[in-house]
């Protein structure tokens, strides 16, 4: 099965843009021979875009010269990513139309609210769907995917250079960098704002350009537990459980979360570390033991629906995974990891 990743952040096509922006050189096309990636690979492999180290940014053209920049300060984005498999990456992104950053708070809630602009009220999110990579040369790569913006989809693509080597990050953790540009075209998808903005000027100029810059650094990063388990203390609860459960089984284990929970003792973060550890441990009838219990404990926690999900992947129970991914998405329509594994699991039925 072949995943893509798409143009990430398309979906921030945001206001308008310059009419004389510069286009990037575009590199030779470079043919690739990457083998198919088996879909198993994937499942619980997933990269979170971390929204408080990323920049989404745009930059538009204000009377024909002088530039409005602007960025959006939260969205959720999930991919799966494969540093030798560049091809089959695959990204979703939703950016909530609130978090519109421009530096003047009058102009942000214009933004938001006026049906002329970005109409939030009806569309109050920016959807990013990836649909294609073409890989390009020295590691570069396109982007392509389809952007909905004001209720309007559309194909785009983004420019990406070279990701950065994996990494590790102070806490253990995989990481990994993408940046990209864009250039979009406000007026297809009716991000007008009246038409004041629209005449033309003494110089031949529009009032404010149709064309926008969009810039992209992300952030990406995906837990190691088995880091996280070396180098935890011999008596933090987490590693005295997964301990526990190698030594008298998940049944009598699963009687002690009982009781710390009684005494609330036990935080559902513990529970997610010990459910996905066991998922790396390849022990994924005792993961799923555990994030039920989760499910039981705290039931307002919507993450245990993903990390159900992913476990019944793993244990290629299709039906029930889908079934909590669509629970998740009826609750949070622009969850990406549930949006991610759900088209994981519509591609996989296809082949």
């Amino acid at each position: 099965m072949k995943l893509h990743f798409g143009t990430i952040i398309c979906a921030l096509s945001l206001i308008a843009c310059q009419e004389n922006v510069e286009e990037l050189p575009v590199p030779e096309l470079v043919e690739t021979t990457y083998e198919q990636v088996e879909w198993k690979s994937f499942i619980g492999q997933d990269w979170l875009i971390d929204d408080q180290h990323s920049y989404v940014g745009f930059k538009i053209k204000y009377f024909g010269f002088s530039p409005v920049r602007g960025r959006f300060d939260s969205f959720d984005g999930t991919l799966f990513y494969n540093s030798d498999y560049l091809s089959q990456l695959s990204v979703r992104v939703s950016i909530p139309v609130t978090s519109i950053n421009t530096g003047q708070e009058r102009r942000d809630q214009d933004l938001i609210n006026e049906e002329s602009w970005f109409n939030g009220i009806e569309h109050p999110f920016l959807d990013f769907e990836s649909k294609e990579v073409i890989i390009r040369g020295d590691g570069r790569f396109d982007l392509v995917g389809e952007l909905q913006m004001n209720g309007i989809r559309l194909i785009d693509t983004i420019a990406f250079a070279k990701p950065t080597p994996i990494t590790k990050d102070w806490a253990g953790n995989d990481q990994v960098d993408f940046s990209g540009k864009l250039t979009l075209n406000r007026q297809d998808y009716k991000v007008r704002g009246g038409d004041f903005w629209s005449t033309i000027m003494e110089n031949g100029l529009t009032q404010l350009s149709d064309l926008v810059e969009i810039e992209l650094d992300m952030h990406c990063r995906r837990a190691d537990y088995n880091i996280r388990y070396a180098d935890a203390l011999e008596d933090d609860l987490d590693k005295v459980l997964l301990d526990q459960i190698d030594t008298e089984g998940i049944d009598e284990t699963l009687r002690r979360m009982a009781m710390l929970f009684s005494y609330q003792e036990l935080s559902s973060g513990v529970m997610n570390t010990v459910g996905n550890t066991l998922n790396v441990r390849g022990k994924h009838e005792e993961a799923l033991a555990v994030f039920r219990k989760k499910q039981e404990f705290f039931p307002l926690k919507h993450t245990t629906l993903n990390q159900l999900g992913i476990t019944y992947l793993l244990l290629d129970r299709r039906e029930e995974a889908s079934r909590c991914f669509k629970d998740l998405l009826e609750e949070q329509p622009t969850n990406s990891r549930a949006m991610q594994y759900q088209s994981l699991i519509n591609q996989m039925a296809l082949d």
